[in-house]
């Protein structure tokens, strides 16, 4: 039976460890969280887990450690005990032993590319990890374990990810895609997804307050107005239809294709999202959010883009 310790019982951290006790073939689950009486430790000790207070005999318990904290210092934190001399602000420490010897350790912790890589030499070469991956998970907690859970990793190598994709060990918590070796590429493709997810809520939400504007003035006086039929009826069907644009937008970028103008010159695209931020003014919302957009493409197109299509603001997104 595999063992397995899952290390940070919030949310999402839960939502791991209860899919894993839900599969089949359940691991043998250790969870450890610094506080050790909140509800979704409880509950999932009522599912049969092993809840243990010391992180020392929580990782000892198990060949395979799931990690998914609030942040990198957390994870620091939490793995002090582990080491002598150690303290929260500076993770550099001299090992006692090499404590994670021959375990396997999985991070699914939000972080940067550059946090991720330092873990990964941090346990492997400090703690004596045999094997570190790091991920994102691209669903939230209540998705975890359905058909449409997605779970990114990276580090080690394709074969070694291939070896534990045969375990069907992270099966129960949804579908895995491995994307390279660098073990802080999982983090970079899950804050790219996170980038244009954010950038649609800025947008929408600036949308929203326009219409909220509209509606204010079309029923006066009729108490609380909704803006969600507006927004029902004519933003999600345009954000569902621009969807598969993204990825011409990549391709476009790969090629550096900057004079397609994809069927809409760029030149008049900006003249768009110029009426977008004056109406923004005149309205009384704040458009702020599309003015860095709005800068772009100026630039793009005092640059000579301005018959080709969108994808020329990209150049200028790299430093």
């Amino acid at each position: 039976m595999a063992t397995v310790t899952s290390i940070g019982i919030g949310n999402m951290g839960a939502a791991l460890a209860r899919a894993l006790l839900k599969a089949p073939s359940a691991p043998k689950l250790t969870i450890w969280n610094r506080t050790t009486d909140r509800p979704l430790v409880q509950s999932l000790v009522a599912e049969n887990a092993h809840l243990e207070p010391s992180i020392t005999s929580a990782i000892a318990r198990s060949d395979t450690l799931l990690i998914c904290l609030f942040d990198y210092p957390s994870i620091y934190s939490a793995l002090s005990p582990l080491t002598t001399g150690s303290s929260t602000s500076s993770p550099v420490s001299t090992p006692a032993s090499k404590p994670l010897a021959g375990k396997t350790v999985i991070n699914l912790t939000n972080g940067t590319p550059r946090e991720a890589r330092a873990m990964a030499s941090y346990l492997k070469d400090a703690l004596g990890a045999a094997a570190y991956l790091d991920g994102g998970i691209m669903v939230t907690p209540q998705l975890v374990g359905t058909p449409a859970s997605l779970v990114i990793l990276s580090g080690e190598t394709e074969q070694f990810y291939g070896r534990l994709a045969e375990t069907g060990l992270l099966k129960p918590v949804g579908a895995v895609q491995y994307v390279a070796e660098d073990a802080g590429a999982a983090s970079l493709y899950d804050v790219a997804a996170l980038a244009a997810m954010y950038g649609m809520f800025i947008g929408s939400m600036t949308g929203i307050a326009l219409l909220k504007r509209q509606v204010k003035k079309d029923w006066p006086g009729e108490g609380k107005v909704l803006v969600k039929p507006a927004a029902d009826a004519v933003m999600v069907p345009v954000l569902n239809a621009i969807v598969p644009y993204v990825s011409l937008i990549a391709e476009n970028i790969d090629k550096e294709a900057w004079m397609d103008d994809m069927g809409n010159p760029l030149a008049m695209q900006l003249a768009g999202v110029r009426n977008i931020v004056q109406a923004c003014e005149e309205e009384g919302v704040d458009g702020n959010g599309l003015k860095y957009l709005l800068e772009l493409m100026e630039r793009a197109v005092t640059d000579g883009f301005g018959a080709g299509g969108v994808p020329a603001v990209g150049k200028y997104l790299l430093k």
